[in-house]
């Protein structure tokens, strides 16, 4: 993989709206696992410029 797509290559975990701070590595291997785990749905491809947008909320 070329320098620059790494480069482009990231994830953000917002936690009640403040950033988690992750080391290159764990952001890394959290979004290789959502990205593998999309792809196996029905209708998913996956192609990697691909931008997910996740939101967990507890029920009320």
């Amino acid at each position: 993989m070329s320098e620059k797509r790494k480069e482009n290559e990231g994830l953000t975990v917002k936690i009640n709206g403040e950033n988690l701070r992750m080391v290159p590595f764990v952001q890394r291997i959290i979004r290789k696992t959502i990205l593998a785990m999309l792809s196996t749905l029905k209708g998913v491809e996956i192609r990697g410029d691909e931008v997910i947008e996740l939101s967990v909320k507890r029920r009320e």
